[in-house]
């Protein structure tokens, strides 16, 4: 048995199937990174297996539902523009060079997908 914040939990963790597509390995390894934070920051098990869940069910299109704090505001900033790339006709590709640009710091601050 493993004791977390005074509750005992089974050593045996549920099986969780890691994504194998593009999109799923990234929600995963953001929600890992969503985990290590909580537990970091002292949450329960029970919180940290919502926090799991929560982001691994997440839908990076629907931009509101997106935290719009400091941690999250170059992610929101990439998917808005992502999205109105997308909806400007870009090719899906194009769509993820400007969301990899605006993660990596590597734009002018200026929108080129609306060209």
């Amino acid at each position: 048995m493993v004791v977390i914040k005074g509750s005992e939990v089974n050593n045996m963790h549920p099986k969780f199937e890691i994504p194998t597509d593009p999109h799923g390995k990234h929600r995963y390894e953001s929600a890992m990174k969503h985990v290590e934070a909580a537990k970091k920051a002292g949450k329960s098990s029970d919180e940290i297996h919502a926090i799991f869940k929560k982001v691994m069910e997440f839908n990076p299109m629907d931009i509101e539902s997106i935290p719009q704090d400091e941690a999250h505001a170059k992610y929101r900033t990439a998917m808005v523009h992502m999205k109105k790339a997308l909806e400007s006709g870009k090719s899906a590709d194009e769509a993820h060079e400007v969301f990899r640009k605006i993660m990596n710091g590597e734009t002018s601050g200026h929108c080129h997908h609306s060209k």
